[in-house]
């Protein structure tokens, strides 16, 4: 007999041929068992706190519950099963405002979106992919250089003003203390990857973006969410609000991209906002779709 794990590494290979086998947690946890109509799913809960100063509490809630469901062939059944027992689960903890519960699902199971809807979820964050294919032609008018420690003010300066506008329309929190954490990130950047990239309009800062190499480990938070390899990150783009609609996005990702392909990655990923009004269109003419998607209900279930 079939484990809950191949049932659904099985499912979801059907799915999205771009998903890997699912992988375990890399945070403590605790089981969450159901049974319906005879077929067993389950799941596994972990709980993280981001103090005060957390750089990671930038971008999401403080308290943040979050289930990784293996509902195995009972299909949105198990999953409606499963959510009802978490649900349960947490009835009479005290949790504040700032928390969150999330789930993070394939984005191509159609089946489960009504279910996670009914229960007070919605999507929050994609994380989308792209073929290392090479990137598009751009407007010549942009020029796009690599930033230096120069232009660290400018750099945290558009790395702020993306986070303020990613706090209208996702999980971000803008906390005290957060220019200071993303300087630490930019001069981070700057030091050890140096994939950092300005570009100047008519001789005016106009946007930036930040990568990385990545590779999906095992006890790593990208294990289980990419196929194996090494991958290109676009951690952040960033365009003044001046500056959109005249090619800066477009010209900072050809840069990008053809410096992640030439390090001989395999492809290329990053996490937008679905609700984000600008993201969506952008990422997906530029060759990205998502692979996963985490919905969240927030604030968490009390």
């Amino acid at each position: 007999m079939s484990t809950l794990e191949e049932q659904q590494n099985a499912r979801f290979a059907t799915l999205d041929p771009r998903l890997p086998p699912i992988a375990p947690p890399t945070k403590p946890s605790e089981p969450l068992r159901v049974s319906v109509d005879g077929k067993k799913a389950g799941g596994l809960l972990t709980r993280t706190v981001h103090e005060p100063g957390d750089w990671l509490g930038l971008w999401e809630p403080a308290e943040v519950w979050e289930l990784s469901a293996v509902p195995g062939d009972s299909g949105a059944a198990g999953l409606a099963a499963l959510l009802s027992a978490w649900r349960d689960r947490m009835r009479g903890q005290v949790i504040g405002l700032d928390s969150s519960c999330t789930l993070t699902w394939p984005s191509r199971d159609a089946e489960a979106a009504p279910v996670l809807l009914a229960h007070g979820f919605a999507p929050q964050t994609c994380l989308a992919v792209r073929a290392a294919e090479a990137p598009t032609p751009v407007n010549r008018g942009v020029e796009v250089r690599r930033a230096t420690d120069a232009d660290l003010e400018t750099l945290v300066d558009l790395r702020l003003e993306e986070l303020r506008y990613a706090s209208m329309v996702g999980p971000a929190v803008v906390r005290p203390g957060a220019r200071e954490m993303l300087a630490i990130e930019v001069k981070y950047t700057l030091r050890f990857s140096g994939m950092l990239w300005l570009a100047d309009n008519g001789g005016v800062p106009a946007g930036m973006v930040s990568c990385a190499l990545a590779v999906p480990m095992a006890r790593t938070p990208l294990a289980g969410r990419l196929p194996s390899g090494d991958w290109g990150y676009v951690g952040t783009l960033s365009v003044s609000p001046a500056a959109r609609d005249g090619g800066v996005g477009r010209a900072l990702m050809a840069v990008a991209h053809g410096e992640l392909i030439a390090a001989g990655v395999r492809g290329t990923f990053l996490y937008y906002h679905p609700a984000n009004p600008l993201s969506p269109v952008f990422w997906h003419r530029q060759g990205y779709r998502p692979l996963w998607t985490t919905w969240a209900r927030r604030p968490a279930w009390t």
